[in-house]
């Protein structure tokens, strides 16, 4: 008997040590992102989210802001801005007097830790200033070979999307109508393909953002005033139903994983492309800026 009490004992002193560090970990994504230009010169930057990270400048991590150092041939930076220097990420999260997107000082860093806090706040976690992180390429030997690696990221519940972003802050999407880099730069965080080569110099920045999957149950429950046309489809839909659609697109499958996400600004009717989708059932979720509210639609690709 006393053996047995001995065993369990153990057992659960080994459960209470490792289930901590194994729950922590997956919430502390860290992405390594290696950049080569045409002439051989090469550039690291290095973001993720910790439980003891600020979005401040934290030594721990070995953070440097270089704002306002001379910018190299080569030069990938992650920048925060404020207010009266904001870039794009003002836009991107649709900053508001009473939910400002923000930071509280200029930032340039190649490596930018900061808090998971964002993570544990469910659907909304995508709208925190805190886990989108900006990066400026400045770049003058095209192409730009991008590759990278990746700490403490296992996918799910974790799931890290980029935009590319062109002048006027105008995604890849409305600029070109087209998401290959878009695509691709989440292809690789995700090991689909070995790297990513730019050739499109007019690219200005891209914006990452390490988000949680949200499970089936956690889809909004408010019937959807709009709606999918056509559904069934093959190729391309097209929502509609609202005046106005103003807010993002997301493309979820049956895990909640979302695997497409796009911004829409004014528009009467709205167009995605899901032809690259296997058959199946997804979700289409629909963030409206001006409600802050979610509501989602069934989609049958065949």
């Amino acid at each position: 008997m006393l053996m047995f009490l001995k065993r369990c004992f153990i057992l659960i002193i080994t459960l209470l040590c490792f289930l901590p560090l194994k729950s922590q970990s997956v919430y502390e994504p860290v992405i390594f992102l290696f950049f080569e230009d045409n002439a051989g010169r090469k550039d690291t930057i290095t973001f993720g989210l910790n439980d003891s990270a600020t979005v401040d400048i934290d030594t721990a991590f070995n953070e440097v802001d270089i704002y306002g150092t001379p910018l190299d041939s080569l030069d990938i930076r992650i920048i925060q801005r404020d207010t009266n220097n904001y870039e794009c990420i003002e836009n991107y999260l649709y900053s508001t007097p009473s939910n400002p997107q923000y930071f509280t000082t200029n930032r340039d860093l190649k490596k930018d830790i900061r808090s998971n806090g964002a993570l544990y706040q469910s659907v909304n976690a995508s709208s925190s200033v805190d886990n989108n992180f900006e990066i400026i390429l400045h770049a003058y030997n095209y192409p730009i070979t991008v590759k990278a690696n990746t700490q403490n990221y296992y996918g799910y519940p974790i799931v890290i999307f980029f935009d590319v972003l062109y002048p006027n802050c105008e995604i890849e999407f409305y600029n070109n109508y087209s998401s290959y880099y878009t695509d691709n730069l989440y292809y690789l965080l995700h090991n689909y393909v070995d790297s990513v080569v730019i050739t499109d110099t007019a690219i200005i920045s891209l914006i990452a953002r390490i988000d949680q999957h949200i499970g089936i149950n956690e889809f909004s429950k408010t019937t959807p005033t709009w709606k999918i046309q056509p559904n069934p489809t093959q190729s391309n839909i097209t929502l509609s139903g609202i005046s106005i659609f103003d807010g993002k697109i997301e493309i979820l499958n049956l895990l909640g994983e979302i695997i497409f996400s796009q911004h829409v600004y004014g528009i009467e009717n709205t167009s995605v492309t899901v032809e690259h989708l296997q058959n199946g059932i997804y979700f289409i979720r629909y963030y409206d800026n001006e409600t802050k509210a979610y509501s989602t639609n069934k989609l049958i690709k065949n």
